[in-house]
Parts: C-alpha cells; sequence; structure tokens
C-alpha cells in the first residue's frame, strides 16, 4: 500500500512539473477604454513655482499637444538627464499638473524606444526602467484614476532590456 501511494505520489509531482507554463495575463489598452474629453481646454495651472519655471512647456503641450492619456491627460515629458525623463499628467479640463517619479536606466535601445506609452482612450499607462532609480528594472503598468493619480497594476522585470517588444493591446 505504502509504495502505491509514493508511486501515485510521485506520477502526480511529475505531472504538476509536466504542465505547461502559461504566460502571465499583462495589462491591456483595450481592457481600460475611456472616451476622450472633446470640450474646452483649461489653462495650466502653474501655481508652484517649479511649474512656472516651465511654463512654456505646459502652455505649449495645452496649446499645441493632442489627449494622449485616460481621456483627459497630455503626458508632458520633462528631462532630468541624458537617460531619464519626468512624465507629468496636465489634466486639460482643469489645468493641474500631477508629477510622478522619473524613469531611467534603459541602457542600449533603439531610437524608437519610449519609456512611456499611454494612448488617449485608455486609463492604461505604462513607465519602462527604473521608476525614481530603483527597485524593478521593467515595465510598470499603471491605471489612471480621474485625479490624475495612478494605482499600480503589475510589473514585469526586464533586467534593463528592453530590446524586446512588449504587448500592451
Amino acid at each position: 500500500m505504502n509504495r502505491l501511494i509514493r508511486t501515485i505520489a510521485a506520477a502526480t509531482l511529475l505531472a504538476c512539473y509536466a504542465l505547461p507554463i502559461q504566460a502571465e495575463e499583462l495589462p491591456r489598452f483595450s481592457d481600460h477604454k475611456v472616451k476622450v474629453y472633446t470640450g474646452k481646454r483649461a489653462k495650466p495651472r502653474l501655481d508652484h513655482e517649479f511649474w512656472r519655471d516651465r511654463s512654456e512647456s505646459y502652455r505649449s503641450a495645452i496649446r499645441d499637444d493632442k489627449i494622449n492619456a485616460g481621456g483627459r491627460f497630455i503626458v508632458v515629458i520633462l528631462p532630468c538627464g541624458t537617460e531619464c525623463q519626468a512624465p507629468t499628467f496636465l489634466d486639460v479640463r482643469t489645468g493641474r499638473i500631477t508629477q510622478f517619479f522619473t524613469v531611467t536606466d534603459w541602457g542600449d535601445v533603439s531610437d524608437e524606444f519610449e519609456p512611456v506609452i499611454s494612448r488617449a482612450d485608455s486609463r492604461l499607462i505604462l513607465f519602462r526602467g527604473l521608476r525614481n532609480e530603483k527597485g524593478v528594472n521593467g515595465n510598470h503598468y499603471y491605471l489612471i484614476d480621474d485625479r490624475g493619480e495612478l494605482k499600480h497594476l503589475h510589473s514585469t522585470d526586464t533586467g534593463g532590456d528592453f530590446k524586446g517588444a512588449f504587448k500592451a493591446e
């Protein structure tokens, strides 16, 4: 009897290891659709010295750029070094500016590489690299709420290798 139980246990254990490994289900832009705002645009609220020092970036964005995130936000990228970007949100309805974290450390990437990827009609946004120069160096998926705040959904560690394509559609 003990031999039979050990054989069954061994066969079960072997079967578990032989099961195909399923790829993790990553967030997709199409799963987080939102209507794109088409109303009048507010002036950027430059209520802090930091924003006033970068006023031309925000005035230009509200005047010239299309909404490209969360249905009503323009992602305005502020430079912070050679291999660094500081993404901010400009809410076209309210003029509110929201700053998050820097995204850095991409290594050797192609000219087409984008550290921040978003869609006008989706609440999903993807940041690629290290956030604030620490933690997981990979793809970080967030949802944008109505106030422009971020909710972390998932991170995938790429070890700093961004040569492969990501899938978020």
